[in-house]
């Protein structure tokens, strides 16, 4: 899988917490070589709040959308199938710039591989800035799947979160996510991340 690309710190942490069959991945570029102080125990041990749902399809079981604010300084982000489950894939970015100074902060994860015909679950999370008033993915073929936000309150601020599970038909069609936008009330793009799976 190659590496999803976008201008955000991140902390890579290699915890037990991504499941050996699954890829996972967020839209950002940088990392830490390692995690900061006391994140991992506390990513293992501090509780996670749902923000949004991905909805069970083709077989498929629900998910959730977790954020979780640390003790260590960071706020979490992560797909999950339950608040207690240690399979959970995503990242995590400082609790004072959660967004890294950009209107999306948003997570990949997919199952198979490594072409997208043999992707069998693909999801992508994320929240959003308050002024996000629709997010759109892009696919391969530039056309737009469009993400339902739902208003949440994260750590005393507001956010817009949200969870999309991909098509099954766009998967078998080989048509992979390429971008996700946020767009303003009128519509104008304020924010585009590529994801790694295409020209962005």
């Amino acid at each position: 899988m190659s590496a999803l690309e976008h201008r955000k710190r991140w902390s890579a942490i290699g915890i037990a917490v991504v499941a050996a069959a699954l890829f996972a991945g967020a839209v950002v570029a940088g990392h830490f070589d390692a995690a900061p102080t006391g994140l991992e125990a506390a990513v293992r041990d501090e509780p996670l709040v749902r923000v949004a749902r991905i909805p069970a399809a083709n077989g498929l079981g629900e998910r959730g959308v977790f954020v979780q604010p640390t003790s260590a300084g960071f706020l979490c982000l992560w797909d999950a199938p339950d608040a207690t489950s240690s399979a959970r894939q995503g990242g995590c970015n400082p609790a004072d710039d959660p967004l890294a100074g950009e209107k999306l902060f948003v997570s990949l994860a997919y199952d198979g591989g490594p072409d997208v015909t043999g992707v069998r679950d693909a999801r992508l999370i994320g929240i959003a800035a308050n002024d996000v008033a629709q997010v759109s993915v892009v696919m391969s073929d530039d056309t737009r799947r469009t993400v339902t936000l739902r208003t949440v309150g994260v750590g005393g601020r507001s956010y817009r979160a949200f969870g999309y599970r991909l098509r099954r038909a766009d998967l078998e069609q080989g048509l992979g996510p390429t971008a996700v936008l946020a767009l303003d009330a009128r519509g104008v793009e304020i924010d585009r991340q590529a994801t790694g799976f295409g020209a962005g």
